[in-house]
C-alpha cells in the first residue's frame, strides 16, 4: 500500500519550526485568530456542474444577481458582503454565458439566445451597481478618476502647408520641379484687399534653382509686395535604410534627408495659387491590392487599399509631370498616387467643385482622420485640395452601418449625400413605415445635404416595409434635392410594382428651414430593377435603370410638384452588363456602362464593339428623342466602365481592363484599370493611359474632371486655388456626434443632461459642463500637437461629479472619449489613497454598458472588461476584511508579515532531500 503524503505540509513544518509565520489566509483570518469575514464565493469550492446549472438558470430567464443565493457563513456580518457576493456571482455568470457563446456546433437561434440573455444581464447588472448603497464603501459602474479628459479633439487652424517632398540628399542641390518655365501667381488678401506676386523663376537668372535659393528668392518678392506671408523649406530625416535577408530585417545605410517647400501664412491673410498655363486634369479612384492571396476565402488575408490619382490630360501648355521619390507603378502623366488609410474601404463616388477641391464620398470602417465612428461602418465626406492633400473629413454618425453610393455639388457650393444606413441616426426620424423601429434590422434610404464647410445642414431618412438604398442624388437649380435609389417593397406613399423597384423623391426646405418631403414616386417592371443615375434639365429629371437587364432612360417632367412621366427611351439588352455613369452638359445627355451586345439602340455607332464585354458611351438629346452618337471602347477580353465623368465637351470613362486595350495591347500587371477620353462623334481615342497598382491589381471605381486643373503648380506641390487652413469647430463636423447626443452629469445628487447642439464647439460645450455642475467643475480646454480638448476636474475637495451615458444610440459621452464614472480629488496618507471628500474609499468597476458578444473580438474585449471588474470586487472584499479587523488582529497580522519571507536555503535542501526519500518510498 502506498500512502500519499502532502510535502506542503512537511513545508509548513519547517517553516513552524523555524519561526516563518504561516500568515493570512484569503479569508482575513490567521492560525491564532477568529474568523473576522464570512467565506468569500471565489473561495469556495465550485463544481463545473454548478456552474452550468446557473447558466441554464439564467438562460431560462433567472436573475443573474440573487441577494438571497448569497450564503454567508460568518453570523452577523456585514450585509455589503452579501451584496458584494450576489454581484460577484452574477458577474461570473454573465462570464460563463460570454465563454458559451462561442462552443462549437452552436445554432444561429442558439447564438441570438445567448445574445438576448447576456443583454438582460448586463442591464440587470448594471441597474443592480447604479442601486447598490453599501455602509462601508462606495461603488460605481464606471470609473474613478481624478480628471476627466476628452479624446475627442477638434484641430486648432494651420498656419502652415507643407509640399511633398521636392530634392533628396542636400537642399544645395538642384531641385528638378524647379527647371524650365516656372511661373504662378500667389494671391494675398488681407483686409478686403487683394495683392498678387508673381512669381517668375527666370527672374532668378543664373543663379542655380536649389530649394534655399528659390525660397529666398520668392520671399523678396512676397516682402516687396508688403504682405506678411513667407515661405520655407522643411527638412524630412532619411533614416535608416533596411532589406530583408532571410526573413529578418537589416539596416544597411542610412536614406538620405528630403527637402520640401512650406508656405507660412500669416494671420489675416489669405493665399490663393494660381498659373498662367493649365491643362486638363482627372481624378481617379481605385482599389488595389489582392483580396485573396491564398484563394482560401475562409482566411482574412487581403492586402487590399484604396487610392486617390490624379493625371494631367495634355502637355501643350504644361510640361510633362514629374515622378515622385519612391511612386509605385508610375506612368506617364500621373501627377500623383495617394493610398488611403486602411479605414477607408472603398471610395464611392468623386466630384470635382468649382475651386478646384475634390470631394470624395467613401465608406469607412475606423477611425478616420482622428473621428471614431459609431459602428461597423460609416459613410465619410472626404474633401481634398487639388495636390491631393486632406483639407477635412465628414461622418454620418450612424450607430450600426451606414455605406455612402450617390454625391452631388450644387452650383452655390452645397454639397448632397445619399446611400444607406442600417441602425440609428441620432437626431433623424425615420420615414412613416419605420418611424417606430418595427422593421429594425433592414437598411434605409438616406440623404444629407452639407454646406462648404462641411458643416450638415440637414438628413431625411426614409424607410420602407422591406430594405431600400438611395443611389443617386440630384440638385435642382432652385435647391430641391431630388434622390433615386432602390426599394423591395413600397415607399411611403409609393406603391409597390414588383421584384425591386426604383423610386423617385424630391425634398426642400420651407421657409422656416424645415425639410419637406415634395413628392416620392415608384417606377419600374416586375422584375429586378436597379437604378443608375439622375440629372436635373431645367424643370425635369432624367433617370437610368437597369431593368431586367435592360438599360432603360426616363424624363419626368416636375413643375406641377409631383412627377410626369413624359419620354422613355430603351437602349436595349446589355446582356450582362450594366449602366455605371448618367451626365448631363448643353443638353447632350451621356451614358455609360458595359455590355455584350454589339447593337445597343443608341444611336449611329462611331466606334464599334471589339468583342467579349466592351464598356460604352452613348450620347443623345436630353429629350430622350432618337438618334444620338454611341461609342465602344474595349478589347478581345471583357472590360467593363465603372465611371464617366464629362467636362468642357470632353468624355471620359475609367473602368477595369480585360486583356488588349486599344493603343495598350499588352497587360501592365495582373488585374489593370484605364482611363480615356472619346471623341463621340469620330470614336476616335483622344488620350488613355493604362494602369495597374499594388499586387498588380487596379480597379478605378470614379472619376472626376478638371478641364484647367493641371499646371506647374502640381510639379511644386502646391494646391490650385484658395489655401484652406482652417476647420470648422463644430463638434458635430469634426466628430461623428449628430445634434441631440447626451450624457448626464451628477454633482451632489443632482442630475443634469446635457444634450449637443448642431453648433456645439468646446467653448460652449464647457460653459454647459460648468452650468451643469452648479459652477463646481473646472473646465479647461488644452491643446496638444494641434488639437484642442476640455479637461474637467473638480473645484475642491469635497466635490464629486459623475459623468453618465446618455440613451442608447444618442450617447455623446462615448464620442467625447469621456469614460462613464466619477472625478474627484484623491489624498495619500501612509501610502493609501483615498477620496479627498472625507467619505469612504470609491470603486469603480470599469463596466461598459455597450458590452456585446456578437463576434470574437468583442467577446475578447467583455471578458476582459468582466474580468476586471471581478477584480475590483475582491479587491473592495479585501478591503472590507482589513477594516474589520481589531488594533490586535492587525499587529498579529503585521507581525506575520514580517516573519514571512523565503525559506532558508538550508532549509530548502533539507526539504528537497525529505521529498525525494519520500519519492522513494512511495515507489
Amino acid at each position: 500500500m502506498v500512502t500519499s503524503i502532502d510535502t506542503s505540509v512537511l513545508l509548513g513544518f519547517y517553516q513552524a519550526r523555524a519561526g516563518i509565520g504561516v500568515g493570512t489566509s484569503a479569508l482575513g483570518t490567521s492560525t491564532a485568530s477568529k474568523k473576522t469575514a464570512p467565506t468569500a464565493p471565489w473561495n469556495q469550492s465550485t463544481s463545473a456542474a454548478d456552474i452550468s446549472a446557473a447558466t441554464k438558470a439564467a438562460m431560462l430567464g433567472r436573475r443573474f444577481v440573487d441577494e438571497s443565493g448569497a450564503k454567508l457563513d460568518l453570523p452577523g456580518a456585514s450585509g455589503d458582503y452579501r451584496k458584494l457576493f450576489a454581484l460577484y456571482q452574477g458577474l461570473s455568470v454573465l462570464m460563463t454565458v460570454t465563454e458559451q457563446s462561442g462552443a462549437r456546433g452552436m445554432t444561429a437561434a442558439d447564438r441570438s439566445r445567448m445574445e438576448t440573455t447576456f443583454n438582460r444581464g448586463l442591464k440587470e447588472i448594471l441597474g443592480y451597481v447604479g442601486d447598490m448603497d453599501l455602509n462601508d464603501a462606495r461603488v460605481i459602474q464606471g470609473v474613478a478618476n481624478t480628471q476627466a479628459k476628452t479624446t475627442l479633439g477638434v484641430p486648432r487652424n494651420k498656419t502652415e502647408y507643407v509640399t511633398p517632398p521636392l530634392v533628396s540628399g542636400s537642399s544645395d542641390n538642384v531641385v528638378p520641379a524647379f527647371t524650365g518655365n516656372v511661373q504662378f501667381n500667389i494671391a494675398v488678401k488681407r483686409s478686403g484687399a487683394t495683392i498678387n506676386v508673381p512669381i517668375d523663376l527666370s527672374g532668378m537668372g543664373a543663379q542655380p534653382r536649389t530649394i534655399n535659393n528659390v525660397v529666398t528668392y520668392m520671399n523678396q518678392q512676397l516682402e516687396a509686395a508688403g504682405v506678411d506671408t513667407r515661405m520655407g523649406t522643411q527638412r524630412i530625416s532619411g533614416g535608416p535604410r533596411t532589406t530583408t535577408i532571410g526573413g529578418k530585417t537589416v539596416t544597411i545605410g542610412t536614406n538620405p534627408d528630403q527637402w520640401a517647400l512650406k508656405v507660412r501664412a500669416s494671420a489675416g491673410e489669405t493665399i490663393t495659387f494660381s498659373a498662367p498655363a493649365t491643362a486638363g486634369a482627372v481624378y481617379v479612384a481605385q482599389d488595389v491590392g489582392n483580396p485573396d492571396p491564398d484563394r482560401d476565402p475562409k482566411t482574412a488575408d487581403a492586402t487590399t487599399a484604396a487610392q486617390f490619382l490624379k493625371f494631367q490630360t495634355d502637355t501643350t501648355d504644361v510640361p510633362s509631370p514629374l515622378q515622385r521619390t519612391g511612386e509605385q507603378n508610375w506612368v506617364d502623366g500621373r501627377i500623383f498616387s495617394e493610398t488611403l488609410g486602411p479605414e477607408v474601404k472603398t471610395v464611392r463616388d468623386t466630384k470635382v467643385a468649382a475651386d478646384g477641391s475634390v470631394y470624395m464620398l467613401a465608406d469607412v470602417t475606423s477611425k478616420i482622420a482622428g473621428q471614431e465612428i459609431r459602428g461597423d461602418q460609416d459613410v465619410a465626406l472626404l474633401k481634398y485640395d487639388a495636390s491631393g492633400k486632406l483639407v477635412f473629413a465628414r461622418t454620418l454618425g450612424a450607430s450600426d452601418e451606414a455605406s455612402g453610393l450617390g454625391l452631388a455639388l450644387s452650383a452655390d457650393g452645397k454639397i448632397a449625400v445619399a446611400g444607406s444606413v442600417k441602425g440609428a441616426l441620432g437626431g433623424v426620424v425615420d420615414g412613416p413605415l419605420n418611424s417606430t423601429g418595427a422593421f429594425d434590422g433592414q437598411t434605409d434610404s438616406f440623404v444629407s445635404v452639407y454646406d462648404a464647410d462641411g458643416q450638415e445642414l440637414w438628413t431625411q431618412r426614409r424607410g420602407a416595409r422591406a430594405a431600400d438604398e438611395a443611389t443617386d442624388v440630384a440638385f435642382g437649380d432652385d435647391g430641391t434635392v431630388y434622390v433615386i435609389g432602390r426599394t423591395s417593397s413600397g415607399k411611403p406613399g409609393a406603391a409597390p410594382i414588383g421584384g425591386s423597384d426604383s423610386y423617385i423623391e424630391a425634398f426642400k426646405p420651407d421657409a422656416q428651414g424645415k425639410v419637406q418631403l415634395l413628392f416620392s414616386n415608384v417606377f419600374g417592371t416586375a422584375g429586378m430593377d436597379r437604378p443608375a443615375g439622375i440629372v436635373v434639365d431645367g424643370t425635369s429629371i432624367i433617370t437610368a435603370s437597369n431593368e431586367d437587364g435592360r438599360a432603360v432612360l426616363r424624363r419626368f417632367d416636375v413643375s406641377g410638384g409631383t412627377p410626369v412621366l413624359t419620354s422613355t427611351r430603351d437602349l436595349g439588352e446589355l446582356q450582362g452588363g450594366q449602366i455605371t455613369g448618367l451626365a448631363l452638359e448643353g443638353g447632350q445627355l451621356y451614358v455609360a456602362g458595359s455590355t455584350n451586345n454589339p447593337a445597343l439602340n443608341a444611336g449611329t455607332v462611331t466606334r464599334a464593339h471589339a468583342g467579349g464585354s466592351d464598356a460604352f458611351v452613348a450620347q443623345m438629346s436630353a429629350d430622350l428623342s432618337p438618334g444620338g452618337t454611341l461609342a465602344y471602347y474595349g478589347g478581345a477580353g471583357d472590360d467593363r466602365a465603372t465611371s464617366l465623368a464629362v467636362a468642357g465637351g470632353q468624355v471620359w470613362i475609367g473602368g477595369a481592363a480585360g486583356t488588349d486595350l486599344p493603343g495598350h495591347p499588352d497587360a501592365v500587371g495582373v488585374k489593370d484599370g484605364f482611363l480615356a477620353r472619346l471623341d463621340m462623334t469620330s470614336g476616335t481615342i483622344d488620350w488613355s493611359r493604362r494602369f495597374t497598382g499594388k499586387d498588380g491589381r487596379a480597379a478605378p471605381t470614379s472619376i472626376a474632371v478638371d478641364t484647367s486643373g493641371a499646371s506647374v503648380l502640381d510639379r511644386i506641390g502646391l494646391p490650385k486655388g484658395e489655401l484652406d487652413l482652417t476647420d470648422s469647430p463644430y463638434l458635430t463636423a469634426v466628430s461623428s456626434l449628430r445634434p441631440g447626443d447626451q450624457f448626464t452629469l451628477k454633482v451632489s445628487g443632482r442630475a443634469q443632461t446635457i444634450t449637443i447642439d448642431p453648433k456645439e464647439t468646446l467653448d460652449t460645450l464647457a460653459a454647459k459642463i460648468r452650468r451643469a455642475s452648479g459652477f463646481q467643475a473646472k473646465v479647461t480646454i488644452a491643446t496638444a500637437e494641434g488639437m484642442r480638448s476640455l479637461r474637467i476636474e473638480p473645484n475642491t475637495d469635497r466635490v464629486v461629479m459623475e459623468f453618465g451615458a446618455g440613451k442608447t444610440d444618442r450617447d455623446a459621452l462615448a464620442m467625447l472619449g469621456i469614460p462613464e464614472g466619477v472625478i474627484r480629488k484623491t489624498v495619500t496618507k501612509d501610502g493609501v489613497t483615498r477620496p479627498a471628500d472625507g467619505k469612504d474609499m470609491l470603486y469603480g468597476l470599469s463596466l461598459e454598458r455597450g458590452l456585446s458578444i456578437s463576434n470574437d473580438v468583442e467577446k475578447r474585449h467583455t471578458l476582459a472588461v468582466l474580468g476586471k471588474a471581478m477584480g475590483v470586487v475582491r479587491q473592495i472584499y479585501k478591503d472590507l476584511v482589513q477594516a474589520s479587523l481589531t488594533p490586535a488582529q492587525r499587529a498579529a497580522q503585521e507581525a506575520a508579515k514580517a516573519a514571512s519571507g523565503p525559506v532558508p536555503t538550508y532549509l530548502s535542501n533539507q526539504i528537497a532531500n525529505y521529498q525525494a526519500a519520500l519519492a522513494r518510498l512511495g515507489g
